[in-house]
């Protein structure tokens, strides 16, 4: 793994303060590699235990090698590797609920690599994706809601990297803004790409949204076994 990603994945992991790997409920990591003279790529993802759960898992994970092969593998040489590595943590809010936080470290030339924070959370039930649309009954109330705690909470804690149209244009009531998120047994926690709401030297940010506070929104509480 070159510095770049290093770098990239422990500054993420620091800062987002979640373990690099879960095993809540018998987990188990798998993990995707390829590597050329041009190229080094590992992908993990968690094995659950839900047939229909793994087998999109284990298809993202394949789609994200094969798209890096195929966009850099002709790429001119750059005397380093291309590089692609992604990790992931999980939460649950029940058992029966699993959000997968994938961090996604890459180099493909320039001052410095690329960091990407997405989600996917399961219905571990039924094995199907639960959206944003699916967690409240009044999502554009959700969205005003977040909005406004998100931007309270990181104008306290971005402090000297703080700037103000960055924050208000990364946390506007847009569910695009919004669509990387785990449900945790207190609530929601929404995560923020590098650049969205803060500089670059920032990093990736991370704000918990308690239950109650989202009670305008109707919230689906059978989701949090309520």
């Amino acid at each position: 793994m070159s510095y770049f990603v290093r770098f990239l994945l422990l500054c993420c992991t620091v800062a987002l303060a979640i373990p690099t790997y879960a095993n809540a409920l018998n987990e188990r990591d798998a993990v995707v590699s390829r590597q050329t003279g041009k190229l080094q790529i590992r992908v993990h993802y968690p094995i659950t235990g839900n047939a229909r759960v793994d087998a999109d898992v284990a298809d993202w994970a394949h789609q994200a090698v094969d798209t890096f092969q195929n966009t850099y593998g002709e790429e001119p040489d750059l005397g380093v590797p291309y590089e692609l590595e992604t990790t992931y943590s999980t939460t649950r809010s029940t058992p029966s609920v699993l959000s997968i936080v994938w961090k996604t470290a890459s180099y493909t030339g320039g001052a410095h690599g690329n960091l990407e924070i997405t989600t996917t959370t399961y219905d571990m039930k039924s094995g199907a994706l639960i959206d944003l649309y699916d967690v409240f009954e009044n999502l554009d109330t959700a969205l005003d809601v977040m909005s406004r705690y998100c931007t309270k909470a990181l104008t306290k804690s971005l402090g000297d990297m703080y700037n103000d149209d960055m924050l208000r244009s990364g946390t506007a009531p847009e569910a695009e803004n919004f669509s990387s998120f785990a449900l945790t047994p207190e609530g929601i926690r929404i995560f923020f790409q590098p650049y969205q709401v803060a500089p670059w030297a920032a990093g990736s940010q991370v704000v918990d949204i308690p239950l109650d506070a989202l009670a305008d929104a109707g919230p689906r509480l059978s989701l949090w076994g309520k």
